[in-house]
């Protein structure tokens, strides 16, 4: 049974970095000749319809890292390593909203359709490629081990 879960994940895995890929990919280009307004953003049809998968991906990501730290780390590397990732997860997340929010101003200057850089949303059809790149895919497995490595320290203390 271990292999099978093992090769759902490894599919899950496939998948979730597909849907990352095709996001970036899918970024509208900011140009004034078309107005690309009010459909939302179609790119994230993907992550909608895949995300069974991306669920177990997520899972399957917490549990391997509760596991490889128990097996490897002690307590004490668990609590640096867990220090570090959190540094890594806030300045991805400041990067990323900084990032956005002078892209959102970008996309206002660029296009007559747009007035206010508050009219929109940061997460939008031109700004794709912000949130859906290899830095924040990376981000959110650190993430993921935060919680394991955490998930496992608690193991550790009730024992």
């Amino acid at each position: 049974m271990n292999k099978i879960l093992m090769a759902l994940y490894g599919v899950s895995a496939i998948l979730t970095l597909a849907v990352f890929y095709w996001l970036n990919y899918l970024t509208a280009p900011v140009a004034n000749d078309d107005y690309r307004g009010g459909n939302g953003n179609p790119a994230l049809f993907f992550p909608v319809v895949l995300m069974p998968f991306i669920f177990y991906f997520l899972y399957g990501t917490i549990e391997l890292s509760m596991r490889l730290a128990e097996k490897w780390l002690s307590r004490k590397k668990t609590i640096f390593v867990i220090s570090l990732s959190l540094i890594y997860v806030v300045g991805t997340a400041l990067w990323t909203i900084r990032a956005a929010d002078r892209f959102r101003t970008y996309i206002v200057d660029t296009k007559d359709a747009y007035s206010d850089p508050t009219e929109f949303a940061l997460l939008n059809v031109f700004s794709n490629h912000l949130f859906f790149n290899p830095l924040t895919f990376f981000g959110v497995v650190v993430i993921c081990f935060v919680v394991g490595a955490g998930w496992s320290l608690r193991r550790k203390a009730r024992l």
